[in-house]
């Protein structure tokens, strides 16, 4: 249900103030007035609110606006022209167009409008050629997997010296539904350990993981190419699944993940670092009751909440999780003394002495 449905139906439902309703619903007290105003002009009863669908609720409150008519005597600038050409050219100044427009406007003995005008139909033009597709995800098919951007400051119980934290974000588009965990580096142990703690916490694996372009997920190390790591590979083929990472400097590509690092950032790193926290486990405590509360809040603007809408739309399209975790390895190339011993991590181990 809509935010502007649900505030036509408390109105009529009667109990609360357009003060209570406002709060509720998330949206202004003159917003609240306009639609009881409404109510009593249109002769709205529950009945008839019900039987509506969002969007017809949507522009009862919001009707559209015609477009006033161009004027006639004043020449029209091709603003879509003028925009694709600053966007070539950013550091061309809209002014300079202005003027080349109202010289042509008067070699063809017409009106032109005023820079404050111009400067409006620019914008709006503008905003419009900035519009962007709204991505519509399948049940189950994606989980956004990114770092974010803050970090978490953690002081030593004895010495009081700081230390910085890292949190991993994944989620779930569809849904919505997050996992998060914090680590004290960015390295692939790290990576991977949270990938598998966050597809045990989702009791499933999706079809598809998207990571950014980071270097425990990727290797660009030819030009304009990306390759998945091999280690990451290694794991998508354990759990099943592909691995697409996102294009390099296009974030519209993944705007959900941003969100919700940006929540994350919000409502997890942010409040962790004004609590007195010592250790990582008690961070990740701290973690993982936000994230559970904010899995569990219901939607400002719709019904339900992340979990519940996981529960009833993708739980059951997730792929099974294997029988074993994914076991990491650290490869290492060692030279046999003359002992016939190699060392590792100061460990000494014999091998035949035909290898020296």
């Amino acid at each position: 249900m809509s935010k502007k449905k649900r505030m036509l139906l408390m109105l009529l439902g009667g109990g609360m103030s357009q003060s209570d309703i406002a709060a509720t619903v998330h949206c202004s007290k003159r917003d609240v007035a306009a639609a009881s105003k409404l109510i009593k002009a249109k002769n709205l009863t529950v009945a008839i609110v019900q039987a509506m669908t969002d969007s017809e609720a949507e522009k009862l409150l919001a009707p559209e606006r015609k477009p006033r008519a161009k004027n006639p005597d004043y020449l029209q600038p091709d603003v879509g022209l003028l925009v694709e050409r600053k966007l070539k050219r950013r550091k061309l100044p809209i002014k300079l167009m202005w003027f080349e427009y109202y010289e042509q406007a008067e070699q063809q003995d017409k009106l032109a409008y005023s820079y404050q005008t111009f400067c409006e139909q620019f914008s709006n033009a503008l905003a419009k050629s900035s519009a962007t597709t709204r991505f519509l995800h399948d049940p189950a098919e994606k989980a956004y997997i990114d770092w974010a951007g803050d970090v978490f400051v953690l002081s030593d119980r004895i010495t009081g010296k700081s230390a910085k934290a890292y949190l991993l974000v994944i989620c779930l588009p569809c849904s919505g539904l997050i996992f998060a965990e914090a680590f004290w580096n960015m390295a692939q142990d790290s990576w991977l350990k949270g990938h598998m703690d966050a597809l045990e916490y989702f009791g499933g694996v999706p079809q598809m993981l998207v990571p950014d372009n980071c270097g425990t997920a990727t290797d660009r190390t030819p030009i304009y190419v990306t390759l998945i790591n091999a280690t990451y590979l290694a794991f998508a083929d354990h759990y099943g699944t592909a691995v697409v990472p996102a294009r390099v400097r296009k974030p519209r590509d993944k705007s959900l993940a941003e969100g919700v690092v940006n929540l994350a950032e919000q409502w997890i790193i942010s409040p962790a670092n004004e609590e007195s926290l010592h250790t990582l486990e008690e961070l990740n405590e701290f973690v993982c009751d936000r994230v559970g509360w904010i899995n569990d809040r219901p939607f400002s603007d719709k019904d339900g909440s992340r979990r519940e809408k996981f529960e009833q739309v993708e739980s059951e399209h997730m792929l099974p999780l294997p029988d074993r975790r994914f076991e990491t390895y650290e490869p290492h190339r060692a030279k046999v003394s003359p002992d016939y011993h190699v060392r590792l991590d100061y460990m000494h181990y014999s091998v035949p002495f035909t290898l020296i």
